[in-house]
């Protein structure tokens, strides 16, 4: 990936980096450390090594991307980007790099960048104050080409001490507990006011929402409270809905409008903010009535696509594959589908599930019985034919063989780790009759 111009002068393992002052640096990590620290608490990425990143790659900010396009990471385009962009030198001439609408967006993007891509999936095991292991993870995932890569990010957040962030993201609650006015710029210095009672859903019953800690609750009839939900000393006022002061996070998943769920909302509130029917809400999102949304869960605004642009996906201890479903912004039918079995089958964790195409390799999984419970004897599918195999003659080409057994050229060269369309005769080749 990219290489910038360091923001300061330190000496990591004997490398000298060029840098800016150490004031450019504590400026940057001043302006952004709040929007690091929240997305180290919706995704568990360290604030401290997304700051670091950001320095390193932005050049405190200042670098040719962040000034014109607001790109802090360097991020390219990829092919699941549909947003504007801009044109750079990097690797290759006049490389195509995401364009966003202001350097929050920015950060955003990054923490979707590492969490919905599978080859830093093992990243997220890690501890969110084991900033050294983050940043060794991060090149060996394929980051970053420059071998001095971790030490440079861990140089950073050594010399800047930004693994106290850390910290602050671990004691800090997930979600406020003060709801603001949408019309007011929520900053982490903001005095806690209590919130009124028209800031609740009205089908909330009455005795059941905080109390009002104002001064005009004192003379409030609390009959009127029993009755109405909504204080008659509210309703010359033009009392804001709740939904109004809600404040999520807007993402766009594999081309699908989406917001990042957190404790403080509730299915209610957000259909009526972007409005989305309940109904709707739970067809897009394919819940239940046991279905439980957790911090940092996406919830779709509209319905999920069949495909996504990635391949696959390694399956981690705990999750389903509506878990698989709702990271990727796909159906989970299709998920199924794709796989080869039948939705009272769990895949086992470690399992490679399949997002674009349909599997060659038979998955292991257990079934689920009529009580709900998984049957302890682990099975593959096998609707599924076994690999073949097969062996370049004189006058074969990737094209021909791909036509001979039915599958895509791009299909073979991945199945063969094969960097270009060249093979050799003789070389033994997996195919695979679907």
């Amino acid at each position: 990936m990219r290489l910038f111009v360091c923001c300061i002068s330190l000496l990591l393992s004997g490398l000298a980096a060029q840098a800016q002052s150490p004031k450019a640096v504590t400026d940057y990590v001043e302006k952004y450390k709040k929007i690091a620290i929240e997305e180290m608490r919706l995704t568990g990425i360290p604030a401290s090594v997304t700051l670091a990143q950001g320095i390193h790659e932005s050049g405190c900010g200042q670098s040719v991307l962040a000034l014109n396009s607001n790109n802090h990471f360097g991020i390219k385009c990829h092919n699941e980007w549909s947003g504007a962009s801009y044109r750079h030198d990097d690797d290759q001439p006049q490389e195509c790099f995401r364009v966003y609408k202001c350097p929050e967006e920015s950060f955003k993007d990054h923490s979707d960048f590492l969490k919905n891509r599978p080859r830093y999936a093992s990243l997220f095991k890690l501890s969110t104050t084991d900033y050294k292991g983050w940043a060794r993870g991060l090149k060996a995932a394929g980051y970053a080409t420059n071998p001095q890569y971790p030490q440079i990010i861990i140089g950073l957040i050594e010399a800047y001490k930004l693994y106290d962030l850390d910290k602050e993201g671990m004691s800090a609650p997930a979600v406020a507990k003060t709801v603001v006015p949408a019309t007011a710029l929520p900053t982490a210095s903001a005095p806690s006011v209590p919130a009124a009672p028209t800031q609740y859903p009205q089908s909330m019953p009455a005795q059941g929402k905080p109390q009002q800690e104002a001064p005009v609750a004192a003379v409030e009839p609390v009959k009127v409270k029993t009755i109405n939900p909504t204080p008659a000393i509210t309703e010359a006022s033009n009392p804001t809905p709740a939904y109004s002061s809600l404040q999520l996070d807007e993402r766009l998943i594999n081309g699908v409008k989406a917001v990042v769920f957190k404790s403080s909302a509730t299915l209610y509130s957000i259909s009526q903010k972007y409005k989305v029917s309940v109904e709707d809400l739970y067809a897009f999102n394919e819940m239940t009535n046991t279905t439980h949304l957790k911090d940092g869960e996406y919830v779709y605004l509209e319905k999920k696509k069949t495909e996504t642009n990635y391949y696959q996906y390694e399956l981690a201890e705990g999750e389903t594959m509506r878990d698989v479903a709702q990271k990727f912004g796909v159906q989970v039918a299709e998920l199924y589908k794709r796989n080869g079995i039948s939705t009272d089958c769990v895949p086992l964790a470690g399992e490679v599930i399949v997002l674009r195409g349909t599997r060659e390799i038979p998955l292991r999984f257990r079934v689920m019985d009529a009580g709900g419970s998984k049957k302890p004897a682990d099975q593959t599918t096998g609707s599924l034919s076994d690999p073949k195999y097969h062996k370049v003659g004189d006058s074969d080409t990737l094209y021909s063989i791909a036509r001979q057994y039915n599958i895509p050229v791009e299909d073979l060269i991945r199945l063969n780790g094969l960097k270009g369309n060249d093979i050799k005769i003789g070389q033994t080749l997996v195919v695979c009759s679907l």
